[in-house]
């Protein structure tokens, strides 16, 4: 068995309204759902390259928060509780939420290590959330099925080790803290 959180809305939202979907609504999800699938199974939670990208321009306490596999649930709650209370102006709502989605993505790696957890890209792809950003594949011609697929039923090398990883749309494992392009190296 397996769970794949795609929840997501786009730009021109708070980010309390941003979070409350895009992260919050996948740790809702998965705690309903985790607690069904059975050792070995898969949870793919699908972020994006905003996430890396809003992490790229942190500064080195906000970054640690954001990347290191020690960082609490109550300190990622917090530090995104603090953002929540602030007006959007920079546009970083998104980039936010999916960065969350990728740290936790390692908590929760680590409360089921009987479970194959990670977090993905799908890709640049002609959406309503993209629309008139400069996007031109739909989903249909894109590629965007290749991580999330490969993360649910895939032969992911080192299955022990890589656990709480983000992989790009490629499903190639790449870094939380900035941008990889398909097809680039690791």
């Amino acid at each position: 068995h397996g769970l794949c959180n795609n929840a997501g809305v786009g730009f021109g939202r708070s980010i309390r309204e941003t979070l409350a979907t895009n992260f919050y609504g996948s740790v809702r999800c998965c705690a309903h759902f985790v607690p069904l699938i059975e050792a070995e199974g898969r949870v793919c939670n699908v972020a994006s390259a905003s996430g890396p990208n809003f992490v790229r321009g942190l500064d080195a306490e906000q970054k640690a928060i954001f990347t290191s596999r020690a960082t609490s649930w109550e300190a990622l709650d917090a530090c995104l509780q603090r953002y929540a209370e602030s007006t959007d102006y920079e546009g970083v709502a998104y980039g936010l939420s999916k960065a969350a989605v990728n740290q936790w993505t390692m908590q929760l790696a680590a409360e089921h290590p009987q479970l194959r957890v990670n977090s993905c890209s799908p890709g640049y792809i002609l959406t309503d959330l993209t629309a008139g950003m400069g996007a031109t594949k739909r989903p249909e011609e894109s590629n965007c099925h290749v991580a999330p697929l490969y993360l649910l039923f895939g032969d992911v090398p080192h299955p022990e080790t890589n656990k709480g990883r983000y992989y790009g749309s490629d499903a190639v494992r790449s870094p939380i803290d900035v941008y990889r392009g398909p097809g680039d190296p690791p």
